[in-house]
């Protein structure tokens, strides 16, 4: 333990530490991301630090927020710059517009793609449901029509009688039932004449049907049944599609056509037969192996179907009488004299 002379000693001995210079002045910046590390030392000259005088009673902070929110800044744009700049503003915002609205378009047309398309496979698959259902119907047209008076059991002996002169292999039984379609109508363009309905025909079995028309060839034989027609019974859809091949048969657009348990078949000039069973695939057929002209003559001939059937939709829709005005102040008089 030193005693009071030695520590006099000692601090009269030992030599004053030197003033620290400026220049070796460090200063310690720590993060403001982590308050618990601390950064390395920054060192940094005192004669670059700039101290802004702060008025009598005003801290550092407040004197800065004061400094701060009194400078203005002033920025001068001719009228020139102005419509540049607006025109620019106005090609950007066009641009992302169109962008979105293209966008928009192209993805709800996408999804009516798919939906038409997804649409059509279930018609198509109706369709052919449909047609199985009726793989048992014979469909006759031409026989004579009786009109109101002739009735289902009629109709079928007219029938069984027709069949039993073309089909020697007929047996009783084989024809279940049959009915005419429709209610009894008259020809538009000559009301004397009238049309013979069409004949559905119930058979026992396929197998019958597919002899039955194997033998309609003798149709041809007999003056009598020349005009008589025997075939498959179809669907509206199928109907439609073996109409327009019949008429490019006549045509000589394709070299022949027929139909075998509800399929439309199609043989084209190079003698290969293709199944139509769509309309889809009956077009692709006519624009891939028919001759060139083939898609405007079905074009012509939907347009004559519709021009027929707005002739007859015409002729058959009750025509407004024609009056005139003196006629029509006088209806309302004598209305006017009933209510009173």
């Amino acid at each position: 333990m030193q005693t009071p002379e030695q520590s006099k000693r000692l601090r009269r001995d030992s030599r004053p530490t030197p003033p620290q210079q400026e220049h070796n002045k460090i200063y310690i910046m720590s993060s403001t991301k982590d308050n618990d590390t601390c950064t390395s030392p920054v060192r940094i000259d005192p004669s670059v630090i700039q101290h802004s005088p702060v008025p009598a009673g005003l801290s550092s902070l407040e004197h800065q927020s004061i400094s701060e929110t009194s400078q203005t800044f002033t920025c001068s744009l001719s009228q020139q710059d102005i419509t540049h700049i607006a025109m620019q503003l106005k090609d950007m915002l066009h641009g992302e517009i169109d962008y979105t609205i293209k966008a928009t378009i192209n993805q709800y047309k996408q999804e009516i793609d798919n939906l038409t398309k997804e649409n059509q496979k279930l018609r198509d698959d109706l369709d052919a449901v449909e047609q199985y259902s009726r793989r048992d119907l014979l469909r006759i047209n031409g026989m004579s029509d009786g009109g109101n008076d002739e009735t289902s059991e009629k109709t079928t002996e007219l029938v069984t009688e027709l069949v039993r002169s073309i089909d020697s292999n007929y047996r009783d039984g084989d024809i279940i039932r049959s009915h005419r379609i429709g209610t009894p109508r008259s020809n538009p363009w000559n009301n004397k004449n009238t049309v013979p309905r069409q004949i559905i025909v119930r058979l026992r079995d396929p197998v019958i049907k597919k002899r039955i028309l194997k033998c309609k060839r003798h149709l041809k034989e007999k003056r009598e049944t020349q005009k008589i027609h025997m075939n498959e019974d179809l669907t509206k859809a199928r109907n439609n599609i073996a109409y327009k091949a019949r008429q490019i048969k006549i045509e000589r657009m394709i070299k022949d056509t027929w139909s075998v348990d509800g399929k439309i078949l199609v043989k084209d000039n190079q003698d290969q037969v293709h199944v139509v069973n769509t309309m889809t695939a009956f077009m692709e057929f006519c624009s891939l192996y028919c001759y060139p002209g083939t898609m405007d003559f079905l074009g012509r001939l939907e347009l004559q179907a519709r021009d027929r059937r707005l002739e007859i939709e015409s002729r058959q829709a009750p025509k407004d009488k024609l009056i005139t005005y003196a006629e029509s102040e006088a209806a309302k008089k004598s209305g006017a004299n009933g209510q009173s």
